[in-house]
């Protein structure tokens, strides 16, 4: 549910996003290619260093941000911060 939610997020502050994305050999759950950002959801069993490797990979193999969250950050009172920060982070892409 939180994926969906935060993918919905990604839409109303105008991206497209994609569920699932492969990015040999791990899945990002949600990607938004128009600002080739990678964005993660953790539940209670995530491991943190495990996730630091991964994300470390990800960002060397395919030069992809990885933006962490955790599921249940994912309420309606941090849409507004999350939007912001989104826009905030495509308009320094175009900035660069």
């Amino acid at each position: 549910p939180q994926q969906l939610l935060l993918a919905s997020w990604v839409k109303e502050a105008g991206f497209g996003s994609s569920l699932e994305e492969d990015f040999p050999p791990f899945v990002v759950d949600i990607y938004i290619s128009e600002l080739h950002l990678g964005l993660e959801l953790d539940g209670p069993f995530h491991l943190k260093k495990s996730d630091k490797k991964r994300d470390s990979y990800l960002q060397s193999e395919y030069n992809l941000p990885i933006w962490r969250f955790l599921n249940k950050e994912i309420v309606s009172r941090f849409k507004p911060v999350f939007i912001d920060t989104l826009i905030q982070f495509a308009q320094d892409k175009i900035d660069a």
